[in-house]
């Protein structure tokens, strides 16, 4: 038997953590001495600790360790750790687009507005064309997850052996910036000619407009967030125009084309209405 001190030196857990594991039914000694009230483990027991360490490391809760530990359904562990490695890759990309913003925001600081990077953005204003599309819209967490909802319409379309074309964009429909639950609805132009529609996606007509702001902007997606404050000055200066939506997004050029974010193409399309 080994006393609680040995396990939390061999361990590398300390006394806090063995009794907090103790007192939440997570990890419990194998012996109390009823006498000085001494917690004594079996060697067997240190590959479970590990376990339950690894996977507080890995971020699961107290009660989803509780729970994993005591699973005996292999499926439903490797479930568990799967949707984990969704999260966690998920957390990953939301970091990755931080990082990115700290190397504009440092360029923005070094390089002049009107040179460098800046001066990629083009704004013109165009009309767009009535569309047959396949849509697929959603309700999701925050615009990260629009990359997910891409992924999920592409094997839907895919396994449906629906007819579609390579012309694809996205709409926003909130009237306004959302932090969370964000209605994006993702499009791909059609012939007409579709057949049998996939469960939970619509076949239907994007009606277009007459006047709309087209801003291409090239280069990586933190660029974006120039462009629109470009924007602004635009509209600033064009008083006859108010903002309508819903907007569009056109990748013409994204990750699905290069590894290199520098010859990104993405155009914004932002309908207009007359004063």
């Amino acid at each position: 038997m080994l006393l609680i001190g040995e396990v939390s030196k061999i361990s590398q857990v300390s006394l806090r953590m063995l009794r907090y594991y103790d007192k939440n039914n997570i990890f419990k000694p194998c012996i109390i001495n009823e006498t000085n009230g001494y917690r004594y483990y079996s060697a067997d027991q240190l590959d479970e600790l590990y376990r339950i360490v690894e996977l507080r490391d890995l971020g699961f809760s107290i009660a989803e360790i509780r729970k994993l530990i005591r699973e005996e359904n292999k499926e439903k562990y490797l479930t568990a750790i799967g949707n984990k490695r969704i999260e966690l890759e998920k957390e990953a990309e939301e970091i990755r687009h931080k990082l990115r913003r700290l190397s504009y925001l440092e360029d923005e600081v070094s390089v002049n507005s009107d040179d460098g990077m800046h001066k990629e953005i083009t704004i013109v204003i165009k009309s767009i064309p009535d569309q047959d599309v396949i849509s697929f819209r959603k309700t999701v967490f925050n615009y990260f997850c629009e990359g997910d909802m891409w992924e999920e319409f592409s094997q839907r379309l895919i396994s449906s052996g629906v007819s579609f074309s390579n012309e694809s964009f996205s709409l926003y429909h909130d009237t306004d910036y959302r932090e969370k639950n964000v209605d994006i609805e993702l499009c791909v132009v059609t012939d007409g000619n579709c057949g049998e529609i996939p469960k939970g996606l619509v076949h239907r007509q994007v009606i277009g407009c007459k006047n709309a702001v087209s801003i291409l902007v090239k280069g990586p997606y933190e660029n974006i967030s120039y462009a629109y404050r470009r924007f602004a000055y635009w509209l600033e200066n064009h008083s006859e125009y108010t903002m309508d939506s819903p907007t569009r997004q056109i990748c013409h050029v994204s990750p699905v084309n290069t590894d290199n974010p520098e010859e990104y193409i993405t155009e914004i399309l932002i309908p207009l209405c007359n004063e």
